[in-house]
């Protein structure tokens, strides 16, 4: 047999739920902090701090938010007993709320709200009232009143239709609460019934039973979700007079409520079997349901937290165990279904604002995600790796003798065979349309391929390459 040449088309997802023989060539069982939505292979970018002061807290940090207004932008970080705000002027963070006692991310919400001819952003903490924060005076005040029947400590709120819905309530874990319908003189921190009309009126109903408590609610274009411990709701009609509570008959893993993400009126969440998402009907898996399977058996997903930004979905994980802090971000293109991975730094919260990705880090770093070419003065670090590869034929010992690509940066190349590791680093031709050629070695029945970052710098490895090897049968 002779010399033969084999290419490489593209490169693509991650899978680790199938085993290497059943990955196409352009799935990897490994990669991270790469870019292949071209098709072709580059280092991912970076992000870069928003303002240069650290947020400092004497708890850990378990939440953040961006809250943006005509006014310009307010940033919040939030530690289990205090709620932080930066003062641009001073560039400096500030105390801005001392809780009563110790909140957790997993059961905290916001939501910009209008309150008469207010707009206010709205906290939830699920362990005392409402708060309520005003970008005009940067001050926080206490959302509703007992006598208005709005002073219950929920955990989840949510707009649909105009009126605002919350649930959480520690007294009464299935209840579901609903306010007035603004207008007339009515405000959505008015949650009494009103006898003049059912259709403005506020009110309540518990949704199934309270071993079984309520924990996310989600407004879709046409209804409402109420997720619970157990089992999930939604609520159709658009007033009180044609409300109808209707189980959904769905079997999966309850998310958590930071666990879920809005994308084109369908809602995704990430459980420990992989990704689902509701599509208005009842639950389905993606079409790679599975892909992180193994990552997400042995991580720890009890701290999630979940954005969309533009068509990818971002879900924030811990995959090293015994982390204070997210640690692993799952980024997953909806509309090329691909998924990838990024490491290199904590994550505490995210969030999506102007078209852009917000970051908090266990640190106290606020960043945003840019073309910065490091992740805060921190190297980026990325590889992608083949498959294992056998060419179609088990049979025969592949001699490895060269690979022919086009690209730009530094780059290593190892090669693991049957018959050992090879290992090199080579400069990327940056002349136009300049072909490199890298001298490989290796022998063995079967080889895979890893493409990494030297030091962290950026390279780019177009697509196709070409791999050229001499083939021999076995005796």
């Amino acid at each position: 047999m002779a010399y033969q040449t084999v290419s490489l088309p593209s490169f693509g997802s991650v899978r680790m739920d199938l085993t290497e023989g059943l990955l196409r060539p352009d799935m990897s069982p490994d990669a991270c902090n790469v870019d292949t939505r071209s098709g072709a292979l580059k280092t991912a970018t970076g992000f870069s701090r928003v303002m240069s002061a650290l947020a400092e807290a004497d708890t850990p940090f378990e939440r953040m938010y961006v809250y943006a207004t005509e006014r310009g932008d307010r940033y919040l970080a939030v530690a289990q007993n205090m709620m932080y705000l930066y003062n641009a002027v001073s560039q400096t963070w500030r105390a801005l709320y001392q809780f009563e006692r110790d909140v957790t991310g997993e059961r905290m919400d916001f939501q910009k709200v209008r309150i008469g001819t207010s707009d206010r952003l709205l906290i939830a903490c699920g362990k005392e009232q409402m708060l309520t924060f005003d970008a005009g005076t940067d001050l926080i005040d206490v959302f509703g009143t007992e006598q208005k029947g709005s002073d219950k400590a929920v955990s989840f709120i949510e707009l649909y239709f105009g009126r605002l819905f919350a649930a959480g309530d520690p007294r009464a874990p299935s209840r579901l609460y609903w306010s007035k319908a603004p207008g007339g003189g009515r405000t959505i921190d008015d949650w009494r019934s009103d006898d003049t009309s059912e259709n403005v009126s506020g009110g309540y109903v518990d949704v199934g039973v309270d071993d079984d408590p309520i924990t996310g609610l989600f407004a879709m274009s046409n209804q409402l979700l109420i997720f619970k411990r157990d089992s999930l709701y939604r609520l159709l009609g658009d007033r009180p007079g044609n409300y109808r509570i209707v189980a959904v008959d769905a079997a999966f893993r309850q998310p958590l409520h930071t666990a879920c993400v809005r994308y084109a009126d369908r809602l995704f969440f990430l459980t420990e079997s992989g990704l689902c998402f509701y599509d208005g009907q009842t639950v389905r898996k993606s079409a790679a349901f599975c892909a992180f399977g193994p990552l997400l058996k042995s991580a720890n997903l009890s701290g999630v937290r979940a954005a969309a930004c533009g068509d990818t979905l971002y879900f924030a994980i811990r995959a090293r165990y015994g982390a204070l802090y997210n640690d692993t971000l799952i980024e997953y293109d909806v509309l090329r279904d691909r998924f990838m991975l990024r490491n290199g730094f904590t994550v505490v919260d995210l969030n999506t604002v102007h078209g852009a990705l917000y970051l908090l880090t266990g640190e106290g770093k606020l960043v945003v995600f840019d073309e910065n070419n490091s992740y805060d003065g921190d190297p980026i670090n990325a590889w992608w790796t083949t498959p294992a590869l056998d060419l179609g034929r088990k049979d025969t010992n592949k001699t490895l003798l060269r690979l022919t690509a086009t690209g730009a940066g530094r780059m290593n190349v190892r090669v693991v065979s049957d018959g050992g590791t090879y290992e090199t680093s080579v400069l990327l031709s940056d002349v136009p349309l300049g072909v490199t050629e890298i001298p490989l070695r290796g022998v063995g029945r079967m080889f895979r391929l890893r493409f990494s970052s030297v030091n962290g710098g950026s390279f780019a490895l177009d697509a196709p390459v070409t791999l050229l090897f001499d083939q021999q049968r076995r005796p």
